[in-house]
């Protein structure tokens, strides 16, 4: 099959392209599917028309030179989106996330008369979720909301990152429409990626400067609302007892230079390392180098709609995990076996959890090496995959007809 995807916004530095997008498109090719993503880069300009292959998907950037700032220039963005996938005529149109230029798309396709078009749903974006803490002004607003519900309304089948996000789904979507689950994974070429990177660990960690240390490490986006004050509790406690530890900030995002501060007042700059958005294959030589990651959540919407590619890559780098019971956390992890889960927002937990792994470094080599068989024997896309190719081959039937003529 041909099949289209339209990203939400650029292929760097958030995530759902990299993360998401490409490993589902890198697992289509390798079953002999041609796969092109569509991204407006409004948030990262200098990929403006550049167009690329990664191991067979084609990429292309639209053309948006300074960013698009108006609802004029994101009018453009969709309209050339919506051109061009119709230019590549393809069988599937997968559209991800309800909402910006990408979901504008979906509308102009669907006034062109496509009624199959396939929508991804990977956050909670609307009213008690990102749409309430984003500082978007109230007009912006007003459309997102009406994007979310629109979207999942009229598409033909709806994918969902999380169960939460179906359950959110189904509120919104036409009656009978197909509502799958279908969790993040990670992307083929991350196996011999990691196998490199863990064969060579103990040459990075002198490479790095980590030596007779204890490596924490969190890579992510650091948004404005982020629960990261929780891992700054744990590290101060855990210092006192393990002097040899380092934590290292891998990160970029609004809530960044407020985290910064808090490291600060918090006394733990002589061993925080901080890096901004690094190539993955960089990153992933950090996480199989690394000893234990962390990632703390509180109890909120979005954090139960959550599923945390950045938990995706602990685990296939074989690197223990210390997370809040939220959201799809659990679904990954086997608690006390491939990570450890504790109490949202409970900062005594979590450091507990923290400080009894610091203590066994025989548990976190086990834990790690669980987390990494799992994750590749439940969430690899390549056994998986088959059930958004019959989403694919179901949802095409008479869409070609629907194509004007180039």
């Amino acid at each position: 099959m041909n099949l289209v995807f339209i990203a939400p916004f650029a292929f760097s530095p958030k995530a759902t392209v990299s993360a998401r997008m490409l490993p589902m498109a890198d697992a289509l090719v390798h079953r002999g599917h041609a796969v092109t993503i569509l991204i407006p880069p409004y948030d990262n300009p200098s990929d403006s028309g550049r167009h690329w292959l990664d191991h067979g998907v084609r990429i292309e950037n639209l053309q948006d030179n300074r960013g698009a700032t108006t609802a004029l220039a994101f009018g453009r963005l969709a309209w050339q989106l919506a051109e061009r996938a119709i230019a590549l005529h393809p069988d599937a149109i997968h559209v991800f996330k309800p909402v910006g230029p990408g979901a504008l798309a979906m509308f102009l396709l669907q006034r062109r008369g496509l009624r199959n078009l396939i929508l991804d749903n990977d956050d909670w974006e609307g009213r008690g979720g990102w749409l309430d803490i984003n500082p978007y002004p109230l007009l912006q607003k007003w459309v997102m909301a009406w994007q979310e519900k629109w979207c999942i309304a009229h598409a033909a089948a709806v994918t969902c990152a999380s169960d939460v996000l179906a359950a959110r789904s189904s509120a919104f979507a036409a009656p009978g429409t197909s509502i799958r689950v279908m969790p993040n994974g990670p992307a083929r070429i991350l196996r011999e990626q990691a196998a490199t990177a863990r064969s060579r660990r103990d040459t990075l960690r002198t490479q790095f400067g980590w030596e007779n240390q204890r490596i924490l490490i969190y890579a992510g986006t650091v948004p404005a609302n982020h629960d990261l004050d929780i891992a700054i509790q744990a590290v101060s406690t855990a210092r006192q007892d393990f002097i040899a530890v380092r934590w290292v900030i891998i990160a970029s995002g609004a809530g960044f230079p407020a985290l910064k501060s808090a490291v600060t007042q918090a006394g733990l700059s002589d061993i925080v390392e901080y890096h901004a958005f690094m190539p993955h294959d960089q990153l992933v030589e950090r996480l199989a180098a690394a000893d234990i990651a962390l990632y703390p959540y509180r109890d909120t919407n979005i954090n139960r709609a959550k599923c945390a590619g950045k938990v995706v890559d602990y685990m296939a780098c074989g690197l223990p995990a210390v997370v809040s019971d939220v959201g799809m956390n659990a679904t990954y992890i086997e608690n006390g076996r491939s990570g450890v889960l504790t109490e949202a927002g409970n900062a005594v937990a979590f450091t507990s959890a923290l400080v009894r792994l610091l203590a066994a470094p025989a548990d976190t080599l086990r834990m790690g090496q669980a987390a990494q068989q799992r994750i590749w024997e439940c969430f690899g896309w390549d056994q998986r995959i088959g059930a958004l190719e019959d989403i694919y081959r179901y949802r095409a039937k008479g869409i070609q007809g629907n194509f004007a003529s180039p």
